[in-house]
């Protein structure tokens, strides 16, 4: 029972695979991958008519077996439900004074910011032990998992952590918590907690850094690109540019062709959707943070795959967006925050998230 590796890629490779992409919209890489980056292509492959692919997210894998059809809807529909019953506006509004409140590292504060503005669907505001245990989770599990400070998490610290809060899940504490077998009960609570807080968090730190940082990541700004932009779509533009989940990967479970290339069982298919998002072929200037171009577009653009689509898509998806859009309005609204880049590369794990700042100054 553990999370496995946390490493899954540096910076470095990353930008090697988006000029890949760019020069071949299907390929096999050494490690027998088939990655796709065509939006036609990408989406019939996420969309997975035929039923070839594995998609079960990684969140339903305790112990990397996925749980049974039946109860990952129901940790599904729970999540949604979750979601659907909290007002975005207010709990960006949370998230942001949280941050505003704290001091240290962004990546830490962040977590602990969409936690806490999570608080209730996750039973924290409910049961102090269980509070205690996430917040233990998210300090020293999952924020090792985010920064790729280690090559894998504290087995021992996870295992300890999934047993407190499975015992908190047996007297009740995550209300209409769905049923699971009690041996993984404490894990498979703690993969949800990552569900509600992790890409969240990834996203909130690369909008602060939008709106304080005088340089990009990996990106230009247009003069005032911010300042004339709807809170949505600085929200839109920001996950094109620095999507959380920045690929998305389906193991093979039947061999069939995909493009040009026979993909097998075993194998495993991968939409990046940092590179196919910034692919000079379908967005003018894609390097550019400009809010602006999503003004006036009557649908999503068809290369804009930040929560995949099909069976294994995030269930939060239309409340992200929200979310992340009432965000940026309370950052635009509150005084600026105080921070200082401590590293240039971006952390690339499982989620894409922000390169390392403190908050509160040096």
């Amino acid at each position: 029972m553990s999370f496995g590796p946390i490493r899954r890629m540096n910076w470095r490779g990353m930008l090697k695979l988006h000029r890949r992409c760019v020069r071949k919209p299907v390929f096999r890489t050494l490690a027998g991958s088939v990655v796709v980056c065509e939006p036609g292509l990408a989406r019939q492959v996420l969309v997975d008519a035929d039923r070839r692919l594995e998609h079960v997210p990684a969140f339903w894998r305790p112990g990397g077996v996925p749980l049974p059809p039946p109860v990952c809807a129901a940790l599904n529909r729970w999540v949604h439900a979750g979601l659907a019953a909290e007002d975005p506006d207010a709990m960006a509004a949370v998230a942001v004074d949280a941050v505003a409140a704290s001091r240290g590292d962004l990546h830490r504060a962040c977590l602990h910011a969409v936690a806490e503005a999570t608080r209730r669907p996750l039973g924290l505001d409910r049961d102090g032990a269980l509070r205690g245990t996430v917040t233990e989770f998210l300090d020293d599990v999952f924020h090792a998992m985010m920064t790729g400070s280690r090559r894998f998490p504290d087995k021992d610290t996870f295992l300890r952590l999934a047993a407190r809060a499975g015992a908190a899940l047996a007297d009740g504490a995550a209300p209409d918590f769905p049923e699971v077998e009690a041996d993984v009960r404490g894990e498979v609570y703690l993969r949800a907690v990552t569900a509600f807080v992790g890409a969240s968090a990834a996203a909130l730190t690369w909008l602060i850094c939008v709106r304080q940082s005088g340089d990009l990541v990996a990106a230009r700004r247009r003069a005032g690109a911010v300042e004339e932009a709807s809170p949505e779509h600085v929200a839109l533009e920001t996950l094109r540019l620095w999507p959380p989940a920045w690929q998305h990967r389906r193991p093979v479970l039947h061999d069939h062709r995909i493009g040009p290339l026979e993909a097998l069982r075993g194998d495993e298919v991968v939409v990046p959707a940092y590179a196919l998002q910034r692919h000079p072929r379908y967005w003018a200037d894609a390097d550019v943070f400009d809010p602006g171009r999503w003004a006036g577009s009557p649908s999503r653009h068809q290369a804009f795959l930040p929560f995949s689509i099909g069976p294994g898509a995030c269930v939060g998806a239309s409340f992200e967006v929200r979310w992340l859009a009432a965000a940026a309005r309370h950052l635009a609204a509150a005084p600026p925050l105080a921070l200082t880049r401590r590293s240039t590369a971006p952390c690339v794990t499982a989620v894409f998230s922000a390169p390392e700042h403190t908050l509160g100054g040096r």
